[in-house]
């Protein structure tokens, strides 16, 4: 009996065609470009999972030059007000100049405000001094503008400082800065060279 002439096409990821006719060896021949194909798609996921791992690598390093987040993943500020503010304006960010910690690279100077750079738990700290008799003076850390935290001091005599300490939830990208409450108080912050009106925090613990 006459071989049945059949020219079966298989597509490798090549788009390299083979034909072949269904004689004594076509078993073999089957099996031979079975194998092969098995080949070339365990070659082909080898690559795909390798081009996976590139792809979250050129993440990883993209999110760490933005946030600038240290090796060891530390992240903690201390910066501080060396020149006093005269005319203190409601809701007005008090803008800590000097930068005394930065690790993480997260706060801004130009602004005074702090940007978590990774989802965690804060601790986050501020005071701040007056220095006119029979007055007091109210400032308020907030978080993306809503009020997390509030010192108020002064009243009874020159050189009162109010202190706040809090830990605080933060989302990436949250800014945090400390601002005036009201215009009814103090209009005035007392630097006294630094040291003594100051911001700062660190992460405790990342998500």
């Amino acid at each position: 009996m006459a071989a049945l002439r059949l020219c079966v096409i298989f597509l490798a990821l090549a788009t390299m065609s083979r034909c072949f006719l269904l004689d004594d060896n076509s078993l073999q021949n089957l099996l031979n470009l079975i194998t092969e194909e098995k080949k070339l798609r365990s070659s082909v996921e080898q690559e795909i999972n390798l081009l996976r791992k590139d792809i979250d690598n050129m993440k990883a390093n993209h999110q760490h030059a933005l946030c600038k987040c240290s090796a060891a993943g530390v992240v903690a500020f201390s910066a501080t007000l060396t020149k006093d503010i005269t005319n203190f304006g409601t809701h007005q960010p008090i803008v800590f100049d000097k930068v005394i910690t930065n690790v993480g690279g997260a706060y801004d100077s130009r602004h005074g405000s702090f940007r978590a750079p990774v989802n965690g738990i804060y601790k986050l700290s501020f005071s701040v001094l007056q220095g006119q008799s029979t007055m007091w003076i109210g400032v308020e850390l907030v978080k993306d503008g809503a009020v997390i935290a509030r010192v108020k001091t002064g009243d009874n005599g020159y050189w009162n400082m109010g202190t706040n300490v809090i830990t605080a939830h933060l989302n990436a990208g949250d800014d945090v800065w400390v601002r005036h409450m009201s215009d009814s108080d103090n209009k005035q912050v007392v630097a006294q060279s630094g040291y003594f009106t100051s911001f700062s925090g660190h992460l405790i613990h990342s998500d």
